[in-house]
């Protein structure tokens, strides 16, 4: 991130177009500060590392304190005290903040205000879905979707619910008419294979009991481990497979090793998981 962009000396010239224009498309944290302001100094920092952290989702603009503009405008917003931050949003300060502020306090401002559309819809979407109400965050995101048909962040969501619903073939007609460098569609693409190979398998719950009836149940056990991987518990998958591996290598001729390999493939090679797994299959066959 180019943080040049991300952060400006409000000036005579600018303070309009900074404060009210660019307000109006992302959060601006105004910083009043001074030269002789030991606090503000400790406080620089802190907002560095936020302008870092949020990738350009705000703007922090330095106002000094001791120059004509900072007198006029800390008059008419009544700032008295240096360090102090204000917050402006569509055009407007929506928060004055007086004193050194802890990254925390800083934060519970901006995130509000800096959530984009998506996120604030994955948010809605991740509570239906912790509510098993998976049919419902679908339906929300397709409704959205029919405001903004272009946006791929929701559509990758989207798939992964599909996914989720066990709709596989929808799920790789929404994959193909994605742009290939969709963001974050190389997860629900490597998952792909797994849905299908448990399609119509029994769901995790069960195969779990019958684990429990009978542990030597190494369909149950193959098939559990898919499940969580998909439910992205993979070193669970992985202990799984390693055990039928271990006790039954000709098990589906080899499979178990063949899907162990296929976890390692969409981890990638230099996963921590993948590179303690592939020792420890590694020593087994050895």
């Amino acid at each position: 991130m180019n943080e040049a962009v991300n952060i400006i000396d409000v000036t005579e010239e600018n303070f309009r177009q900074v404060l009210i224009e660019e307000s109006a498309q992302r959060p601006v944290l105004l910083d009043i500060w001074a030269e002789w302001c030991e606090p503000c100094k400790h406080q620089m920092p802190v907002l560095a590392k936020l302008v870092e952290d949020y990738q350009g989702k705000f703007l922090l603009a330095k106002l000094d304190a001791d120059s004509q503009l900072g007198q006029q405008l800390m008059e008419q917003m009544g700032v008295r005290s240096v360090p102090t931050l204000v917050f402006f949003h569509n055009g407007q300060p929506v928060q004055v903040l007086s004193g050194v502020q802890t990254e925390a306090a800083l934060k519970e401002v901006l995130d509000p205000i800096t959530i984009s559309p998506a996120e604030r819809v994955k948010q809605q979407v991740d509570q239906l879905i912790e509510l098993s109400q998976h049919e419902q965050a679908l339906q929300l995101l397709q409704q959205i979707l029919q405001q903004e048909p272009e946006n791929h962040a929701l559509q990758v969501m989207q798939v992964n619910l599909l996914l989720q619903l066990g709709r596989i073939v929808d799920a790789k007609t929404l994959i193909a008419a994605l742009p290939a460098d969709a963001e974050g569609i190389a997860q629900p693409k490597a998952k792909l294979a797994f849905y299908e190979m448990v399609v119509e398998a029994p769901q995790q719950s069960e195969l779990e009991a019958r684990l429990i009836e009978n542990e030597s149940d190494h369909e149950a056990r193959y098939q559990l481990a898919i499940r969580l991987v998909i439910a992205d518990e993979v070193e669970q998958a992985l202990e799984n497979l390693l055990t039928i591996v271990r006790r039954e290598r000709a098990f589906r001729e080899d499979g178990a090793r063949l899907l162990m390999l296929k976890v390692f493939e969409q981890l990638g090679s230099g996963d921590p998981v993948t590179k303690r797994y592939r020792g420890k299959l590694f020593g087994l066959m050895h």
